[in-house]
């Protein structure tokens, strides 16, 4: 965990660029990513390490982190709507039986599942299997990401303003909280969100099996008739 400590404020500490790529990183592992909301008040806290923290330093940190979660997402998605070629008819005939209440529902849902400690996962496979519309993913679950980043990167700018003097002198130790939060939170939504990922798994078999059945099926058919005739 030592190491893992050390790439993070290593990445941290070339500026917004490595706070980028580490937070995106992050966000690109599916049901196991923490909260952004933490990543980006740990972030304003490593930051404060490297120099002086202000408000227009604390909502940059913020929507960087929104970014990263927003692009991170996207590629799920376009992944999980990618994955309906797998799946049988009669489950795409179910999915797009849907299109008309997620379209309705959706950006709602998508923001306030962004906002929210609610895991926002099991949504994006939901509404990615339902080719949800591209436009409408993006500026519903960024809306939703960056309200909530900048909200941690405000109440940890204001942590520091109300014990700047302890943290200035104090700043491993600032840099050892904010990290061990990060790893805290993705071993917590890994044990929180397995379910979600295995049900998935299961579906997408069920589906493979439920088609080479139907296809032995309709082959033992034509066989049979081939022989009659």
């Amino acid at each position: 965990m030592q190491n893992i400590f050390q790439f993070i404020t290593d990445m941290i500490s070339q500026g917004y660029v490595g706070l980028f790529i580490i937070c995106f990183a992050i966000n690109m592992i599916p049901f196991l990513s923490p909260s952004n909301m933490v990543l980006a008040g740990a972030a304003v806290l490593t930051f404060s390490i490297l120099g002086p923290v202000g408000i227009t330093e604390a909502l940059l940190i913020g929507i960087i982190v929104a970014i990263t979660a927003t692009l991170a997402k996207l590629i799920h998605f376009y992944v999980v709507r990618g994955s309906r070629v797998v799946l049988s008819e009669e489950r795409l005939k179910s999915l797009d039986s849907e299109k008309q209440r997620v379209e309705k529902w959706g950006a709602l849902a998508l923001f306030i599942a962004a906002a929210s400690p609610v895991p926002d996962d099991p949504l994006i496979v939901y509404v990615g299997l339902t080719k949800y519309n591209t436009a409408k993913f993006i500026i519903s679950y960024f809306t939703g990401k960056v309200a909530v980043t900048i909200a941690g990167a405000v109440i940890a700018l204001f942590g520091l303003t109300l014990g700047g003097g302890f943290f200035e002198s104090m700043p491993i130790v600032v840099a050892s909280i904010a990290l061990t939060v990060i790893i805290t939170g993705i071993l917590f939504k890994r044990k929180t969100e397995g379910q979600e990922s295995d049900m998935l798994q299961d579906i997408l078999e069920d589906e493979l099996i439920h088609d080479e059945e139907s296809l032995n099926t309709r082959n033992d058919d034509e066989k049979t008739d081939s022989e009659d005739y």
